[in-house]
This record gives C-alpha cells, structure tokens and sequence, in this order.
C-alpha cells in the first residue's frame, strides 16, 4: 500500500520578495500566490536565489499592476505506483476485450449461461476455454493500443509541465454487458494546473494520439471488410456480429470519407461487416470524439477554456442544449448529458486556472481550431443501434 509521506517545504525566502500573498493547502501542494515587490522581475537575483533555495514550480506572468507568480510546493512524495493495480486492471481488461473479441468471432470462451431472476435474464460465465480468448486478439489488442496511445499523450504532457499524473487505470467490464468488454481508461492528476498552456497541452494530448493511432487503423481494416447482404443507410452503414446478434454502428465524416476510400463497396448501398482492426479504428475515433465534447472537465473542456477562456462557459450550455434533440435520435445522448451534469454538480462550464493569462499562442491556437474540427469530423450522431 502507498504512503504519502510529508516533504518539508520553506516557503521563507519568497515572502520579502512578494505582497499580497495568498496561500492554498492542497493534498499534494502548498501553492503560494502574489506579485513581486516593485522593482522586481523573474531575472532579478534575489528571484534566482529564491528558486535555487528549494525545488518548486513557478510560474510568472506579467499584468498591469507588476509581474504576478504562483509557486507549487511539493508537500507530499509522490505515491509510489501500484504496479499490482495497474497491472491487474489491464490484465483483467485483456480478458474481457480478448472475450468480445471472441463472441464476435461466435465463440464464447466463457461458457456462458443466464440465470433467470423475476423475469430477468442475467448471463454469467461456467468456465473459460483460453485457446478461444485467442481468437479475438485481433480486436482486443488494437483497441487497447489506441486506449493506452490516448492515455499516455495525457501523461507525457502532465509530466512535461510538471503536473504529477498517475499511470492510466484500465476499466473492465463483462463482455455481456459491453460489446468491448471495457469502460476505457483514465489517469488521475496529483498537482494544480496552474496556466492556460498547460491545460491546453494535457487536454489536446490524448485525443491527438488516438486520432492519429485510428484514422490508419480503419483504412487498413476497412481494406479487410466486407459487405454483407441486407439493407444499410448512411446513418448506420456499419456491422459486427457480436455472440449471434447483429449490432450497428454509426457514421461520422472521417468514418464515411475512409469507408469511401478503402471500405469494400459504396457506403450506404450495403452493410459493411467491419474487420476488428476497423472496429478497433472506429471506437479509437468514437472515442476520441466523446473525450473532445466541449463539456466540463472533458479533454474538450481543457481545450475550449484554454482557447477562450471567457465565453467557453456559453459554448459548453448551447452544446449541452443540442445533446436533447441528438437523443430523440441516441438516448445515450442524454445519458451523456446526465453524467457531464452529475459529475460537475450541475455545471458544463470549465473551473478557472489559477493564472488565466498569458494566452496559448499562435501555434496553439491553430491546433485547437484542428481540434475543434477534429470533434465535428468524428462526431457519430448515432453510434451504435442493436
């Protein structure tokens, strides 16, 4: 078990060098906020004095009244990681993936059998025949790839700007109850973000991974495909067969525009009986349109409030307004909107950082326009019907 042990932090030489200091104990951190007494600068002696005397981020920006900073002092080593549950969750989501991709295949590795309770259905598993868990490598393992591609763009960036993350936490779930056989994944920032550059750089990280890891996924897997006989439309021109039911899934621009170029026929004239590795594409690129909704704490959220920090507030609620008449077309719609609500206490809007200036800049600010685009182009109005 992981201990946090305290780290003992002197925060003494700054304070002749700052006024109007303002002080906040967070788990991990004391963060120390103020403005250099006049006729100080970041270059100034007593400034690099003061940084050398003991380890701590600091941050400077420049406004009317002089040159503001904000401190991070460590107060707690980092956790160790626990190797056992990282491990362990992966592990565990290797087999739930691995048996989807296995039921897709119609070979059910579990031995499962349904319990009848009132009426209600409940499939559990009797056994497990590894040789079968083989048999859906070809999904699980491409699909986990784009997990952990999206995962560690967050940490690396976390780490660059000196943001203490966690390793990701692998979600499994039955593969009776979730067609890939996981919830995804996540990793937990241990430190304040402080600037908007910072926020930008964590948030934008994960979903450039996973596009750039899933757009040539599905062009090589889509190459694989096939069309099937049945009725399809530009809604919902894709399927996979998952334990004996035909299950389908949704159309976005990027997805059209790929079937288009290397899918088996016209999109829409028949259904498309997807490769795993295109299934594995397609969920990358669902995936990362989910994270990049302009919403709260989202991946989207990140990069809109670092983008526009004073109106991003009025993008997230006509954003969260057009999820309503989305649903009439995908429940999960609302679903969707119900959590974003749940879990930031009614709020769409991003909390401020604690230093909103100076902006991203140029080269940023075209990236988050690419962003911007890249959520439109991967936005699947409805993901999957059964």
């Amino acid at each position: 078990m992981s201990k946090k042990i305290g780290v003992k932090v002197d925060p003494g030489p700054w304070m002749p060098l700052l006024v109007d200091v303002r002080l906040t104990t967070l788990p991990h951190d004391l963060m120390v906020e103020g403005r250099l007494r006049d006729g100080l600068a970041p270059d100034a002696p007593e400034v690099i004095d003061a940084l050398a005397a003991a380890p701590v981020r600091a941050d400077f920006e420049a406004s009317a009244d002089g040159t503001r900073v904000v401190l991070v002092f460590v107060t707690a080593e980092e956790p160790r990681p626990r190797l056992w549950l990282h491990a362990g969750l992966l592990l565990f989501t290797i087999l739930t993936t691995l048996g989807s991709g296995a039921l897709m295949r119609d070979l059910d590795p579990f031995g499962t059998r349904v319990l009848d309770i009132g009426g209600v259905l409940l499939p559990y598993p009797s056994s497990l025949e590894p040789w079968r868990l083989w048999f859906g490598a070809s999904f699980a393992f491409p699909f986990l790839g784009v997990l952990i591609c999206h995962e560690m763009g967050h940490f690396f960036a976390a780490r660059r700007h000196g943001v203490r993350a966690s390793l990701p936490y692998f979600i499994p779930f039955p593969p009776y109850f979730s067609v890939i056989g996981s919830l995804g994944a996540f990793i937990r920032l241990r430190g304040p973000t402080v600037r908007r550059v910072s926020l930008f750089d964590i948030g934008a990280s994960g979903p450039i991974a996973s596009f750039l890891v899933s757009v040539p996924l599905l062009a090589a897997g889509l190459s694989m495909s096939r069309t099937v006989p049945g009725y399809a439309d530009m809604l919902s021109p894709f399927v996979i067969n998952f334990a004996g039911q035909s299950v389908w899934l949704g159309n976005g621009v990027v997805t059209h525009a790929l079937a288009g170029l290397f899918g088996p026929g016209a999109v829409g004239d028949a259904p498309i009986l997807l490769h795993p590795f295109a299934l594995a594409g397609w969920l990358g690129l669902f995936v990362t349109g989910l994270n990049l909704l302009p919403l709260g704490q989202l991946d989207g959220g990140h990069v809109l409030y670092a983008l526009f920090p004073e109106r991003h507030h009025h993008f997230a609620r006509l954003f969260l307004l057009t999820l309503v008449p989305l649903g009439i077309l995908w429940w999960g719609w609302w679903g969707w909107a119900a959590l974003v609500l749940v879990l930031h206490r009614g709020r769409v809007g991003h909390p401020r950082v604690v230093q909103p200036g100076p902006g991203v800049g140029a080269f940023r600010m075209v990236l988050g326009w690419l962003l911007i685009a890249a959520f439109l182009l991967t936005f699947v109005p409805v993901p999957i019907q059964l």
